[in-house]
């Protein structure tokens, strides 16, 4: 049975979204080839990949997560206390808030809807030889790869960065700084 975080802080949580959820986020998406994926896979494959999305955003964005954790004994990186909109930052361009960001931002419930049908097909963060940093790959003289240099061995999930982008600190590398309106 998956357990879920309502903002409470729940001992052993594994999720930030329930099957529910994200049953009614990809409903409301049908045009999208993952609604698709979703709605055929089993209540056990949904549970497992919602944990997988889960444990994925906190394990990439959890230090870049405004505030600070709540407690020890949560499963997940949320709730979290002391976590305020953008005011007081000196860019901040949209004016005073102080704002306290909820127990449970709605943006993570949305980030794990939307990685969830992603890592039904397998991990969200793959395995890298040697860290991934591939210099050059030759296949049978036809084909060549050849990365830059620190270019990231993972996939890039450009959406769910948007989506989160309200609870970021602005310290992770390579996104942009959100600011609350």
């Amino acid at each position: 049975m998956l357990i879920v975080e309502d903002g409470t802080g729940i001992a052993g949580a594994e999720s930030y979204a329930t099957v529910a959820d994200t049953d009614a986020y990809w409903a409301a998406q049908p045009q999208d080839a993952l609604a698709a994926a979703w709605a055929a896979a089993t209540e056990a494959s949904k549970e497992g990949a919602l944990r997988a999305a889960s444990a994925y955003l906190d394990a990439i964005y959890g230090a870049s997560y405004r505030g600070i954790r709540k407690g020890w004994e949560q499963g997940l990186e949320w709730p979290r206390t002391g976590g305020l909109d953008a005011a007081g930052d000196p860019l901040a361009v949209l004016g005073p808030g102080n704002v306290p960001l909820p127990a449970l931002p709605p943006m993570l419930k949305r980030g794990a809807a939307e990685l969830a049908p992603r890592a039904l097909s397998g991990p969200l963060a793959q395995d890298a030889d040697r860290g991934g940093r591939v210099k050059r790959e030759k296949i049978e003289g036809a084909v060549e790869v050849e990365y830059f240099d620190g270019a990231p061995a993972e996939t890039s999930y450009g959406v769910v960065a948007g989506i989160l982008g309200p609870i970021l600190d602005g310290s992770q590398g390579g996104q942009a700084t959100w600011y609350w309106a």
